[in-house]
């Protein structure tokens, strides 16, 4: 029963392997695009996305070098999803900043002044 667990398990990690290989090559060749990962709707660097982005990496990196050295997958501990939750808590927060300031009194109107049909009002 363990002979065939670890052929699932090769089997699977192949399969991933496979498919991750195939996503660096489309990055490599250009058919993924990646220029606005990290960016805003107007194209300005986002530094949320980005230490939202490294982290994530450097967590997954970590846990990925965890199994090869250990052969078996380890405990998350409390510190590493306080982390990941810290940073993407940034990514909202700064979200929900971002929004707010669009709303707030004096910001630019949304297209159509938020009625519908966007044409004058009838009757008094």
């Amino acid at each position: 029963m363990e002979t065939v667990s670890i052929f699932i398990a090769w089997v699977t990690a192949l399969i991933i392997g496979f498919l991750g290989g195939a996503i660096v090559y489309l990055i490599i060749v250009g058919r993924i695009n990646l220029e606005r990962l990290i960016s805003e709707k107007d194209g300005s660097a986002s530094l949320s996305r980005f230490q939202f982005l490294i982290f994530t990496f450097v967590v997954a990196m970590s846990l990925f070098l965890m199994v090869l050295s250990n052969g078996s997958f380890p405990e998350i501990s409390p510190e590493i999803l306080g982390l990941l939750g810290i940073s993407g808590g940034s990514y909202v927060i700064s979200k929900g900043i971002q929004k707010s300031g669009e709303s707030a009194p004096g910001a630019p109107a949304a297209r159509g002044g938020g009625r519908r049909g966007g044409g004058p009002q009838q009757g008094a």
